[in-house]
């Protein structure tokens, strides 16, 4: 019999996946958390900071920003290898399979290269997770490890769980075996992202380690109350409610004006040889009104006129945010 991690859903499950799932809806393909590598870049450099402040890393971000720039920063040379690391790692997120165990080992070993003597391979001896002297957790004995892997990995590939709730799951199982001799937390929020953007390509950037972060008693007191209960709702509500929270100042309904603005410069990005008066048409406008938007983009920065007016192009600066 195949592996079926225990999980009931609830109405506040279903309330928040509905609610997350209105919130991805609002944002637009052409929005900047879809399209802007500036914002990615900002938002990237927010996750890693955040997911190894949680691990307990002391670098600020302004460290974490120039280790990622390559310039050289003063500091324990332990926290600037976890950066390092971590943003290799998350560098390899389009490329990896959210159902492969060989990937996960290939992204343990990437983020914890020189850092543990385990990197890449789970591990050989039995770990728990303690809260000073207290023991929080025991994780899987190292002799299960591997089957209880590839028990969640198989699951995880045929499950018919929206994949939304599919990624919480997934989460809180295999915080629950602890794999690793080191690196879980961090292993496990990466891969949670990637599940998320296989679901929903625009969420590949959703800094939800950030808004765990900020909640992280909150994280490790679900953790625990789904440990004790055996089943994963406690988690999964809490993860549900940090990436709704993590979505929500992406997803704001946009003015008139600026979806003007963002309608004009995907216009102008599609047709570069087309003229003011086109894209008056195709914004239902006046011709002097389309004039006013081609001017504020202008002035921003956000598009170019190159050649002449007959013969030239349009030019539109992808980092513009629209």
């Amino acid at each position: 019999m195949s592996y079926e991690p225990p999980f009931n859903r609830n109405d506040r499950i279903d309330s928040l996946s509905m609610e997350i799932a209105e919130l991805v809806g609002m944002i637009p393909s052409d929005a900047p958390l879809a399209r802007s590598p500036v914002l990615h870049r900002e938002l990237r450099i927010k996750t890693i900071h955040s997911s190894l402040l949680i691990e307990g890393n002391k670098l600020g971000s302004e460290a974490v920003t120039a280790i990622l720039d390559g310039k050289r920063v003063l500091g324990d040379s332990h926290d600037i290898l976890e950066v390092q690391n971590a943003k290799r790692a998350y560098d390899l997120i389009p490329g990896l399979d959210p159902y492969s165990l060989e990937d996960l080992l290939l992204v343990h070993r990437t983020m914890m290269e020189g850092l543990v003597a385990e990197a890449g391979r789970f591990r050989a001896g039995n770990v728990g997770v303690f809260d000073g002297d207290v023991l929080i957790h025991a994780g899987t004995p190292a002799a299960y490890v591997s089957e209880v892997m590839a028990d969640i990995f198989g699951w995880l590939k045929d499950t018919g769980m929206h994949p939304l709730l599919a990624s919480c799951v997934f989460h809180f199982e295999f915080e629950f075996c602890h794999p690793f001799a080191d690196g879980n937390g961090r292993v496990g929020r990466l891969w949670h992202t990637l599940l998320l953007s296989r679901w929903r390509q625009v969420l590949a950037w959703l800094p939800v380690e950030s808004t765990i972060r900020q909640r992280q008693a909150g994280y490790y007191a679900a953790l625990a109350e789904s440990d004790v209960s055996g089943s994963s709702e406690a988690f999964v509500e809490f993860m549900l409610e940090a990436i709704r929270d993590s979505i929500m100042p992406f997803a704001s309904p946009q003015s008139e004006r600026e979806q003007a603005l963002a309608r004009a410069l995907k216009f102008f990005r599609e047709n570069p040889k087309r003229n003011v008066s086109s894209l008056a048409e195709c914004l239902g406008c006046s011709k002097r009104t389309a004039e006013r938007i081609v001017a504020e983009l202008k002035g921003k920065g956000m598009l170019s006129r190159q050649g002449s007016a007959r013969s030239g192009s349009w030019i539109v600066f992808e980092d513009n945010g629209y």
